[in-house]
Protein backbone atom coordinates (compact mmCIF):
# COMPACT_ATOMS: atom_id res chain seq x y z
CA UNK A 1 0.00 0.00 0.00
CA UNK A 2 1.36 3.62 -0.62
CA UNK A 3 1.61 5.77 1.86
CA UNK A 4 0.36 9.30 1.22
CA UNK A 5 2.48 11.01 3.83
CA UNK A 6 5.33 9.82 3.75
CA UNK A 7 8.02 12.54 3.28
CA UNK A 8 11.16 10.29 2.55
CA UNK A 9 11.49 10.41 -1.20
CA UNK A 10 9.48 10.46 -4.26
CA UNK A 11 5.95 8.15 -4.48
CA UNK A 12 4.78 6.55 -6.91
CA UNK A 13 2.23 9.64 -8.07
CA UNK A 14 3.03 12.65 -9.53
CA UNK A 15 2.83 14.87 -6.26
CA UNK A 16 5.74 16.97 -5.35
CA UNK A 17 8.06 15.19 -3.19
CA UNK A 18 6.78 16.86 -0.14
CA UNK A 19 3.10 15.89 0.70
CA UNK A 20 2.96 18.62 3.42
CA UNK A 21 3.65 21.25 1.04
CA UNK A 22 0.72 20.04 -1.13
CA UNK A 23 -1.76 19.99 1.51
CA UNK A 24 -0.62 23.47 2.84
CA UNK A 25 -0.85 24.81 -0.75
CA UNK A 26 -4.14 23.37 -1.13
CA UNK A 27 -5.65 24.45 1.96
CA UNK A 28 -3.93 27.99 1.53
CA UNK A 29 -5.91 28.11 -2.10
CA UNK A 30 -8.54 27.15 -0.75
CA UNK A 31 -9.26 29.72 2.31
CA UNK A 32 -7.88 32.22 -0.59
CA UNK A 33 -10.83 31.02 -2.83
CA UNK A 34 -13.33 31.36 0.18
CA UNK A 35 -11.94 34.52 1.14
CA UNK A 36 -12.62 36.09 -2.43
CA UNK A 37 -16.02 34.61 -2.85
CA UNK A 38 -17.32 35.92 0.45
CA UNK A 39 -15.45 39.33 0.35
CA UNK A 40 -15.52 39.63 -3.79
CA UNK A 41 -18.38 37.60 -4.46
CA UNK A 42 -21.10 40.00 -3.39
CA UNK A 43 -19.25 42.72 -5.35
CA UNK A 44 -19.00 40.48 -8.39
CA UNK A 45 -22.84 39.18 -8.13
CA UNK A 46 -23.51 43.01 -7.60
CA UNK A 47 -21.79 43.60 -11.05
CA UNK A 48 -23.52 40.81 -12.70
CA UNK A 49 -27.14 41.49 -11.39
CA UNK A 50 -26.61 45.23 -12.02
CA UNK A 51 -25.49 44.68 -15.81
CA UNK A 52 -28.07 42.32 -16.03
CA UNK A 53 -30.35 44.96 -15.09
CA UNK A 54 -29.04 47.70 -16.87
CA UNK A 55 -29.54 45.83 -20.13
CA UNK A 56 -32.78 44.39 -19.54
CA UNK A 57 -33.76 48.63 -18.58
CA UNK A 58 -32.09 49.65 -21.72
CA UNK A 59 -34.10 46.51 -23.85
CA UNK A 60 -37.21 47.62 -22.35
CA UNK A 61 -36.70 51.32 -23.05
CA UNK A 62 -35.64 50.50 -26.83
CA UNK A 63 -39.11 48.28 -26.44
CA UNK A 64 -41.08 51.11 -25.36
CA UNK A 65 -39.21 53.45 -28.34
CA UNK A 66 -39.68 51.05 -30.82
CA UNK A 67 -43.68 50.97 -29.93
CA UNK A 68 -43.59 54.40 -29.64
CA UNK A 69 -42.23 55.08 -33.21
CA UNK A 70 -44.00 52.02 -34.67
CA UNK A 71 -47.06 54.25 -33.07
CA UNK A 72 -46.10 57.69 -34.76
CA UNK A 73 -45.21 56.29 -38.14
CA UNK A 74 -48.52 53.99 -38.38
CA UNK A 75 -50.29 57.25 -37.47
CA UNK A 76 -48.15 59.22 -39.90
CA UNK A 77 -49.35 56.71 -42.88
CA UNK A 78 -52.80 56.71 -41.62
CA UNK A 79 -52.72 61.12 -42.13
CA UNK A 80 -51.04 60.50 -45.71
CA UNK A 81 -53.49 60.64 -48.12
CA UNK A 82 -54.08 57.62 -50.67
CA UNK A 83 -51.76 58.11 -53.43
CA UNK A 84 -53.87 55.82 -56.17
CA UNK A 85 -56.75 57.87 -54.94
CA UNK A 86 -55.41 61.27 -55.45
CA UNK A 87 -53.75 60.14 -58.23
CA UNK A 88 -57.14 59.39 -60.32
CA UNK A 89 -58.76 62.54 -59.25
CA UNK A 90 -55.66 64.56 -60.35
CA UNK A 91 -55.70 62.46 -63.84
CA UNK A 92 -60.28 63.32 -63.76
CA UNK A 93 -59.22 66.89 -63.49
CA UNK A 94 -56.60 67.37 -65.97
CA UNK A 95 -59.14 65.36 -68.26
CA UNK A 96 -61.69 67.82 -67.28
CA UNK A 97 -59.89 70.70 -67.75
CA UNK A 98 -58.48 68.69 -71.54
CA UNK A 99 -61.93 68.68 -72.43
CA UNK A 100 -63.16 72.37 -71.28
CA UNK A 101 -60.29 74.12 -72.86
CA UNK A 102 -61.07 71.91 -76.37
CA UNK A 103 -64.31 73.49 -76.12
CA UNK A 104 -63.64 76.63 -75.85
CA UNK A 105 -61.18 76.43 -78.28
CA UNK A 106 -63.40 75.21 -80.88
CA UNK A 107 -65.90 78.00 -79.69
CA UNK A 108 -63.48 80.24 -79.90
CA UNK A 109 -62.22 78.83 -83.49
CA UNK A 110 -65.94 79.37 -84.69
CA UNK A 111 -66.28 82.70 -82.97
CA UNK A 112 -63.21 84.34 -84.34
CA UNK A 113 -64.22 82.56 -88.14
CA UNK A 114 -67.63 84.35 -87.79
CA UNK A 115 -65.98 87.80 -87.36
CA UNK A 116 -63.44 86.95 -90.02
CA UNK A 117 -66.17 86.11 -92.21
CA UNK A 118 -68.52 88.98 -91.28
CA UNK A 119 -65.10 91.19 -91.80
CA UNK A 120 -64.42 89.92 -94.93
CA UNK A 121 -68.47 90.73 -96.13
CA UNK A 122 -67.90 94.04 -94.97
CA UNK A 123 -64.87 94.41 -96.70
CA UNK A 124 -66.39 92.91 -100.29
CA UNK A 125 -69.54 95.33 -99.79
CA UNK A 126 -66.74 98.24 -99.24
CA UNK A 127 -65.19 97.39 -102.02
CA UNK A 128 -68.18 97.02 -104.05
CA UNK A 129 -69.49 100.35 -103.42
CA UNK A 130 -66.01 101.98 -104.32
CA UNK A 131 -65.82 99.90 -107.14
CA UNK A 132 -69.31 101.12 -108.01
CA UNK A 133 -68.31 105.00 -107.15
CA UNK A 134 -66.05 104.47 -108.95
CA UNK A 135 -67.43 103.71 -112.00
CA UNK A 136 -69.74 106.09 -111.99
CA UNK A 137 -67.56 108.55 -111.53
CA UNK A 138 -65.47 107.56 -114.37
CA UNK A 139 -69.31 107.04 -116.65
CA UNK A 140 -69.99 110.79 -115.42
CA UNK A 141 -66.36 111.98 -116.71
CA UNK A 142 -66.72 109.98 -120.41
CA UNK A 143 -70.23 111.54 -121.04
CA UNK A 144 -69.15 115.16 -119.41
CA UNK A 145 -66.34 114.86 -121.62
CA UNK A 146 -68.52 113.40 -124.35
CA UNK A 147 -71.19 115.97 -123.91
CA UNK A 148 -68.15 118.56 -123.89
CA UNK A 149 -67.04 117.12 -127.17
CA UNK A 150 -70.63 117.33 -128.90
CA UNK A 151 -71.74 120.27 -127.11
CA UNK A 152 -68.41 121.87 -128.48
CA UNK A 153 -68.50 120.94 -131.78
CA UNK A 154 -71.99 121.60 -132.37
CA UNK A 155 -72.29 124.86 -130.88
CA UNK A 156 -71.33 127.85 -133.16
CA UNK A 157 -69.87 131.40 -131.61
CA UNK A 158 -73.18 132.85 -132.00
CA UNK A 159 -74.75 130.29 -129.43
CA UNK A 160 -71.87 129.88 -127.44
CA UNK A 161 -71.90 133.55 -126.77
CA UNK A 162 -75.83 133.36 -125.72
CA UNK A 163 -75.11 130.43 -123.49
CA UNK A 164 -72.19 132.15 -121.86
CA UNK A 165 -74.34 135.33 -121.28
CA UNK A 166 -77.50 133.13 -120.19
CA UNK A 167 -75.29 131.81 -117.51
CA UNK A 168 -73.55 135.13 -116.75
CA UNK A 169 -77.09 136.22 -115.52
CA UNK A 170 -78.24 133.27 -113.72
CA UNK A 171 -75.58 133.74 -111.58
CA UNK A 172 -76.07 137.46 -110.96
CA UNK A 173 -79.34 137.16 -109.98
CA UNK A 174 -78.54 133.82 -107.24
CA UNK A 175 -75.74 136.40 -105.67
Amino acid sequence: MLNLFAAEGPNGLQLASDINEVIWGSIAFFVLIGLIVWKAGPAIKGMITGRTERIESELETARAERAEAEAALSASTADLPDVSAEEDRIRAEAQETAARLKVDLKAKAESDAAALRSRGTADVETMKRQAMADIQEEVARVARDATEVVVSESLDDSAHAELIDAYINQVSQAG
